[in-house]
């Protein structure tokens, strides 16, 4: 990510707007790029020091300055540095200070310290070169760390990623997001939704009149102030937002050192931004794995969407799916039982959920919502509601107890 210093925004009135790449500044950011990566990948197997002493002096004009310090920050975090290897330099600086101290108190009048013979001396004692030591002394420092790779393949690839991570910068601040998202196909939803739990972001999903879904985030900013860990996987879920075609984002921010109350508003007419993260949650891929060794339940990953905007409960997005067997294995007729994950959601927004179930469910296929006993909620909630339980669990979920709850929604059914 970007600091604000080094996004392209401006204020105004009470809004925040990125200055977009004009085709001639793009043009000039892919030379900056290309220049800057040739002195990359020529200063491979050197100093920190000396690298950023390169980056630094790429040629460009003083209007130039933040796009190249932007780009060079960008190269910097994309690339590898590796301490060198070998003596532990702690071990070495305390050999050649004791062997400095002794020599010196060992001086007469008008003599000097050598300092190759301080090394010799370190050197005898560790069993290593003078030169080895000369070059471990401060190996730990971050300017003695050696460039080792840097993965940008070409200018247009850093061009492209600077500008996606504009706006991520941005989202990095956010109080509160309102993403439009409308898709070609009708399966990207339900694959979005699912991308936005693997990064266990916390939102509310409302379909749209004209088509496509509004999705209401909560930001980093909301959540007991700046929450890195949450901030970062906000701004990297972009990508997978942009990934249905057409996006529209609001966002309320909290901007630079005194946090100052701004608006954002970013549109993107035919996205098509890569998303290779496709995974599901750790937890909802382990509880998959212990309830397919079941032999009467089959479980699945959900494919469903449960609307509930009539009822004020928004969309639901199960995570699995249990089929009671029968006879031979065969499901049987009666509704599945669809599973919905609530581990890493804040308690408020549990209790949203529950009052959806109590409120819009009614005679729908059955729901199970999972929540951590973390979150202070007790499964007599929703005790009496038709179609809807609630499984609180400690630790971690235990199998057949979900299956015990599973059984009796579909026996109450």
């Amino acid at each position: 990510m970007l600091p604000p210093e080094l996004t392209r925004a401006r204020k105004r009135e009470g809004k925040l707007t990125l200055s977009p790449l004009s085709p001639a500044d793009r043009a000039r950011a892919i030379e900056v790029s290309e220049a800057l990566l040739d002195v990359t990948r020529a200063s491979l197997g050197q100093d920190r020091e000396e690298v950023e002493a390169s980056w630094a002096a790429v040629p460009v004009t003083a209007k130039e300055r933040k796009l190249l310090l932007g780009l060079t920050h960008l190269v910097e975090a994309r690339s590898e540095f590796t301490s060198p290897g070998g003596v532990e330099p702690e071990a070495v600086r305390l050999s050649v200070f004791t062997h400095a101290a002794q020599m010196r108190a060992e001086l007469g009048p008008g003599q000097y310290l050598d300092r190759a013979q301080v090394l010799a001396k370190a050197a005898e004692e560790l069993g290593i070169s003078a030169e080895q030591i000369d070059q471990a002394l401060y190996a730990d420092l971050r300017s003695a760390q050696r460039l080792e790779r840097c993965p940008v393949q070409t200018p247009s690839t850093l061009v492209a990623d600077y500008e996606l991570v504009q706006v991520q910068s941005v989202l990095l601040r956010a109080v509160r997001i309102e993403a439009e998202v409308k898709a070609a196909r009708p399966d990207a939803y339900r694959e979005l939704f699912r991308k936005l739990k693997f990064r266990q972001l916390l939102f509310r999903i409302e379909p749209l009149a004209a088509g496509g879904y509004r999705l209401e985030i909560d930001g980093p900013m909301s959540l007991f102030g700046a929450t890195t860990k949450y901030g970062l996987e906000l701004s990297l879920s972009l990508p997978a937002l942009m990934s249905c075609g057409q996006l529209r984002l609001k966002a309320e921010l909290r901007w630079g050192k005194r946090r100052e109350k701004l608006s954002f508003e970013q549109t993107y007419a035919d996205a098509a931004a890569s998303e290779e993260l496709t995974g599901v949650r750790t937890e909802v891929a382990e509880l998959l794995e212990s309830l397919q060794t079941n032999a009467t339940w089959q479980a699945r990953l959900s494919d469903k969407l449960i609307d509930l905007t009539a009822q004020g409960g928004g969309v639901l997005v199960p995570d699995l799916e249990l089929t009671r067997s029968g006879a031979a294995g065969k499901a049987e007729k009666q509704p599945p039982v669809l599973v919905e994950l609530l581990g890493f959601w804040s308690r408020d927004a549990v209790f949203r959920r529950i009052e959806a179930a109590q409120t819009g469910l009614g005679k729908r296929t059955p729901m199970l919502f999972v929540a951590s006993s973390r979150l202070r909620v007790s499964e007599e909630l929703l005790d009496g509601v038709e179609a809807a339980s609630l499984y609180v669990y400690k630790g971690k979920i235990n199998a057949q107890a979900l299956l015990r709850k599973a059984e009796g929604l579909v026996e109450a059914k």
